[in-house]
């Protein structure tokens, strides 16, 4: 996942990632609204299929795409930043800057966490765009935004400025977990499965095996800040801007597990999973095919 300068790795990590945003989102939708419910005391769909489907039928085809224009904007930045920073830091703080061969597993994981939490800060106000685009009309009420622009006018409006932050905190511990895992454990299994020689460099079996593997390991450790991101984003606000049932990620936590039990922050796991691993796979293709494009055709020389 090497890319030949910064410049591709921000330009291809937001391409792959919005192309995979694109396919993956009615999953997306679905783990969302699995996530929410519960959090308000309330419950409406029986599990992944039932969501989709009870989606679907009252709102339309089009309401497993909701949130989709400020997701996309989203990863232009999140996932630019997160695969195009991922390298450069693992570089510097691995002290070796021509390969990556020698540098040590837990440096990786620390670099994939810096490249996942500068992303999210940048990328927050778009990702709470999207969650309120996806939870909007799910009890059956009229939907409150009617698209990304008026949403984001609507919390500029009711919440301020930093109210585009809200769930910064979650969101921010959500990326790092994912980052972290997603970015260190692709880069140290193919590298690993290259050594015992079960997979050819740049092989696309090493690619798949590789992305899938780190898409369930994302899934596992990342689903529970993914479920509290979700509420506190989603949850409705008063007057004055703050959320009605939730004061922060750490209220959120402890309100869910001492209402719902400690496996409420799995909520939404096979859908997150069913979204994390096929997206990590469309991700790392479509990267690895593109660092290879340039490589064959020296594209870009002399950008850095």
């Amino acid at each position: 996942m090497e890319a030949t300068t910064v410049y591709h790795g921000l330009v291809f990590g937001a391409i792959a990632s919005s192309f995979a945003e694109i396919v993956t989102m009615p999953i997306d939708v679905v783990k969302v609204r699995l996530q929410m419910q519960g959090a308000d005391g309330t419950t409406q769909y029986s599990g992944m299929f039932n969501a989709g489907i009870k989606t679907a039928r009252k709102e339309g085809i089009s309401a497993l795409w909701k949130g989709l224009p400020p997701a996309l904007v989203r990863q232009t930045f999140y996932g630019g930043l997160r695969y195009g920073l991922y390298a450069p830091i693992r570089n510097i703080v691995g002290g070796n800057t021509s390969t990556n061969e020698k540098i040590p597993f837990h440096l990786k994981f620390v670099s994939g966490g810096l490249s996942g939490a500068l992303a999210a800060f940048f990328a927050n106000p778009t990702d709470l765009m999207k969650v309120r685009l996806q939870v909007d009309g799910m009890k059956g009420s009229p939907p409150k935004y009617r698209g990304m622009a008026h949403c984001f006018r609507t919390i500029l409006k009711e919440e301020g400025v930093l109210g585009l932050w809200k769930g910064a905190g979650p969101t921010m511990g959500r990326a790092t977990v994912l980052a972290a895992v997603e970015l260190s454990s692709y880069d140290e299994i193919k590298k690993r499965l290259k050594e015992h020689n079960i997979i050819k460099e740049k092989s696309a079996s090493g690619v798949l095996i590789s992305s899938l593997t780190s898409g369930l390991l994302c899934a596992i450790t990342s689903n529970p800040f993914d479920v509290v991101k979700s509420r506190v984003m989603g949850q409705p606000v008063g007057p004055d801007g703050k959320g009605l049932l939730f004061r922060g990620m750490t209220d959120c936590f402890v309100k869910s597990i001492r209402n719902e039990g400690f496996f409420s922050l799995y909520k939404g796991f096979f859908p997150n999973w069913g979204r994390l691993g096929p997206r990590a796979v469309l991700c790392f293709v479509i990267m690895e095919a593109l660092n290879e494009w340039t490589v064959r055709w020296n594209v870009g020389d002399g950008l850095t």
